[in-house]
C-alpha cells in the first residue's frame, strides 16, 4: 500500500508535488554494511569506534575444489582406486605430496601422482576421481570506514559512518569495493585501450559510453566496478539477465552516449584514490570520509516541488531494489490495481520499457 502523503495535488495550482532528493548526498550519516566473505569471527563489539584500516573480523574463505582423475592416470578400475591412494577421505594433503601410487613389476611401470595443491580429500567417486577441496584461506575483514560499530549480525557488521553517496541511473552487479580511479574525460568513450593492468581491483570512472569490448576486458582484468555516463541498452540488459559477471557497473546519465555529469565528474576527481563501495542492488556508490573528516553532520529538511515531464525520479518499491527512471507523461488520476484512485506518472526506464506508477512511490532526483 502506498503512502498517500508522499505526493499530492496542490488544489490551488493544480500541481503534483513530490519529495526531492539530491543524486549526491554529501557528508551524511550513513550505514555501511560489511558482509562476511566466508566463515567469520567478529573482532569488535557493538558501540566500538573504528578507523578505516581496523580489523573487524577474522575470516576463512574456501577457494573451491579440483578434480583429479586418479583411476584414469593410473590405468586402473574406478572400483579399485582406493587401494592405490596414500590418503583417505577427510585427510589433508599438501602440494607436491604423493596422493596415489601404483607399484610396477620389478620397478617397471611404476606410477605416482602428486597433489597439485594444498587441500582436503572430500570425495572419491565411482569413476575413481578424487575431489580435492582447497584449504580455507585466512582473511582479515577491514572496517573500510571510520565510525562506530552499529550492529553485529550472523552475516555482516554494520558501521555508522559519515560518507558521500552517489545515486546512479541504473546499475548491475554485487556490492564491490575498490579504490576510485578516473581513467578518461566525461566526453570520451571507454574503449579497451582505456583499461590498463593496474585497473585490477579498482572502481574506474569514465566518460560518455562504455563499449562492450571494454566491459569484456574489464572483467578479464578483474576490475571491481565501472562508473560511466552512458551505455547501450542491449549491453546493459545482458548484465541483468544472467549471472553476475564479476564487475559491477553503474550508469549515471542514461542509455546511449551520455557524458558523465559535471557534478559527478568534479566530485569523483576529488575522491580519486579513496576507497568506494559500489552496489548494483542499491544503485549507488558510497565513499566514506577519512577519520580526520568524521564530524557531526547538520540535519537537512526534506524539500518538495512540482513533478514535471523530464524529471529523473527514484521509484520506491517495497521489498526489492529501487529503480531510477524519467517521467514521460502525467496522465492524472487513475484507479490502480489495489482499487485506489490516485495520481500516476508514466516512467521510462529504456527506449522499450515504460511503466505507470503511483506518484506516491516517486522521489525526484536532482543534481
Amino acid at each position: 500500500m502506498v503512502e498517500t502523503d508522499r505526493a499530492s495535488r496542490d488544489h490551488k495550482g493544480g500541481f503534483l508535488i513530490c519529495p526531492v532528493n539530491k543524486r549526491v548526498e554529501n557528508n551524511k550519516q550513513l550505514i555501511l554494511d560489511r558482509s562476511y566473505p566466508g566463515k567469520c569471527k567478529p573482532a569488535v563489539k557493538a558501540g566500538a569506534s573504528v578507523d578505516e584500516v581496523d580489523i573487524i573480523a577474522h575470516c576463512e574463505i574456501s577457494a573451491g575444489q579440483r578434480l583429479i582423475k586418479i583411476a584414469h592416470d593410473l590405468g586402473v578400475s574406478g572400483k579399485k582406486v582406493e587401494k592405490f591412494l596414500t590418503r583417505k577421505v577427510g585427510d589433508r594433503i599438501y602440494e607436491g605430496e604423493i596422493i596415489a601410487r601404483k607399484k610396477g613389476f620389478v620397478g617397471i611401470g611404476k606410477k605416482e601422482i602428486k597433489s597439485p595443491l594444498d587441500g582436503l580429500i572430500s570425495e572419491i567417486d565411482s569413476r575413481g576421481d578424487v575431489i580435492l577441496k582447497f584449504l580455507p584461506k585466512p582473511v582479515r575483514l577491514l572496517s573500510g570506514a571510520s565510525g562506530q560499530i552499529k550492529e553485529i549480525s550472523d552475516n555482516k557488521i554494520s558501521i555508522s559512518t559519515i560518507a558521500t553517496k552517489i545515486h546512479g541511473f541504473v546499475s548491475a552487479g554485487k556490492l564491490r569495493e575498490g579504490i576510485i580511479s578516473v581513467i578518461s574525460t566525461p566526453q570520451e568513450f571507454i574503449i579497451p585501450s582505456s583499461l590498463k593492468p593496474d585497473s585490477k581491483g579498482k572502481i574506474i570512472v569514465g566518460g560518455a559510453l562504455l563499449e562492450k569490448a571494454a566491459l569484456e576486458k574489464a572483467v578479464t582484468l578483474g576490475v571491481a566496478g565501472i562508473i560511466v555516463g552512458g551505455m547501450n541498452y542491449r549491453d546493459f540488459e545482458k548484465l541483468t539477465s544472467g549471472d553476475d559477471i564479476g564487475t559491477t557497473v553503474m550508469v549515471t546519465e542514461g542509455f546511449g552516449s551520455a557524458p558523465l555529469g559535471g557534478d559527478l565528474w568534479q566530485l569523483l576527481q576529488k575522491k580519486e584514490g579513496r576507497l568506494g563501495f559500489l552496489s548494483g542492488d542499491e544503485n549507488s556508490l558510497l565513499i566514506p570520509e577519512g577519520s580526520e573528516e568524521q564530524k557531526e553532520v547538520e540535519l537537512t529538511t526534506r524539500t518538495w516541488r512540482e513533478l514535471k515531464v523530464g524529471d529523473k525520479v527514484l521509484v520506491l518499491r517495497k521489498g526489492t531494489s529501487n529503480l531510477l527512471g524519467e517521467v514521460k507523461e502525467l496522465p492524472g488520476e487513475q484507479i490502480i490495481n489495489s482499487g485506489i484512485l490516485t495520481e500516476i506518472a508514466l516512467i521510462s526506464f529504456s527506449p522499450s520499457e515504460q511503466i505507470l506508477f503511483p506518484a506516491a512511490n516517486l522521489e525526484i532526483i536532482e543534481s
